[in-house]
């Protein structure tokens, strides 16, 4: 088995963009998997774009019913990236940091999972192990969801990777986005009377939505910085001419609900806003919070280990989707968030090393029946 930089390296050159298909990495992934201890099945389907797309479900041959005690799971899709930034498919270390498109978002985690579960023998198991990898993290989930909905596996504890520093996470906030569209009537903007102005009236609304976010803000959860429901105004297009009345604009908007609040809410104060104008809401999405789960002996085992505070994300992620799958679910991995989704993308190696310590101990306190040497 390679070391996990190899690993690492490997996977960052594989371009797996959500708009591609993501066969490579999962192909990569389950060559790297002892058929003689695992059993692979792989969930294809195709995207809106016509895109073949597979997730990953691998157990250990000792597990029945598709169950398994523990599950690691990890998305295999990237955001996009700038076609000048070099080091994007091609991963380059530098100062203990390797850098690269998905180093943080997250293949750095899958790295870490493989590694750890290298070499595993199974005769010495005392309950199995999952391994998923799903497609289309990035863009809604829509693995996790299938998944979900087909009750593909279950587990009793469930470790999702995502970039949280090696922080425990214990709840996240939800995500919902939704277009409004405005409708005005057109006509020469020399003469304004026989028109009526889309874009006036968006600007109204974005007044509007500033109130919502506000009212959002009433209802609090200290566990979360900011500790309530934010609310964004992304973009705001319209009009055709400089010197014709816009008959329409469109808002971008996106909400991220705490736990406890429905992300329906958002979405029934927008719409409520909206009743004096010409004015639709289309939701594209709405994913709900990430509640934390009833039991916490996961949580605790790594914040024992890790000795850090369990934590909460702002940012989505497949743990909300899962959940009915695993009676406790933690999201963890290396890196930080607010250094992914950019140019010079890029994880701390010692974080990755340290990761691979820790999931290998999570097995052997999970799965064995004495601690492995």
């Amino acid at each position: 088995m390679k070391t996990v930089e190899e690993l690492l390296s490997d996977l960052v050159a594989i371009p797996s963009v959500s708009s591609m298909d993501n066969r490579p990495v999962i192909d990569y992934v389950t060559a790297c998997l002892d058929p003689a201890v695992w059993d692979v099945t792989f969930d294809s389907y195709t995207d809106s774009a016509g895109i073949s797309k597979t997730n990953l479900i691998a157990f250990t041959r000792n597990a029945t019913a598709r169950h398994a005690e523990l599950a690691f799971v990890c998305h295999s899709d990237t955001v996009p990236f700038e076609e000048t930034w070099e080091e994007a498919v091609h991963p380059a270390i530098r100062d203990g940091l390797l850098y690269g498109r998905g180093s943080c978002d997250v293949k750095g985690f899958l790295s870490c999972a493989l590694s750890a579960v290298d070499g595993l023998k199974l005769e010495t198991l005392r309950e199995p192990l999952a391994l998923i990898i799903t497609a289309d993290e990035e863009v809604g989930c829509v693995g996790a969801k299938r998944l979900a909905a087909q009750k593909a596996f279950t587990c009793n504890q469930m470790i999702i990777g995502e970039p949280t520093g090696l922080h425990g996470v214990r709840a996240g906030k939800g995500y919902a986005l939704a277009t409004i569209t405005v409708r005005g009537k057109e006509a020469h903007s020399a003469f304004p009377a026989h028109g009526h102005s889309a874009i006036f009236d968006a600007a109204r609304i974005a007044l509007a939505l500033e109130r919502v976010a506000t009212e959002l803000e009433k209802d609090r959860d200290p566990a979360f910085h900011p500790p309530y429901t934010t609310l964004n105004v992304g973009t705001i297009h319209g009009g055709t001419a400089k010197n014709i009345v816009p008959g329409e604009c469109r808002l971008v908007v996106e909400w991220r609900p705490i736990p406890g609040q429905l992300p329906e809410y958002a979405a029934e104060l927008i719409t409520r806003e909206l009743k004096d104008y010409d004015a639709e809401l289309e939701v594209h999405r709405m994913d709900p919070a990430f509640a934390p789960s009833r039991t916490q002996r996961l949580i605790d085992m790594l914040s024992i280990m890790t000795r850090k505070v369990p934590a909460t994300i702002a940012f989505g992620s497949e743990a909300a989707h899962l959940r009915p799958l695993a009676r406790e679910v933690v999201v963890f991995g290396p890196g930080a968030m607010t250094t992914a989704h950019r140019t010079g993308e890029h994880v701390p190696l010692s974080e990755v090393h340290a990761c691979v310590g820790y999931l290998k101990a999570v097995i052997s306190g999970c799965l064995f029946a004495r601690p492995a040497v």
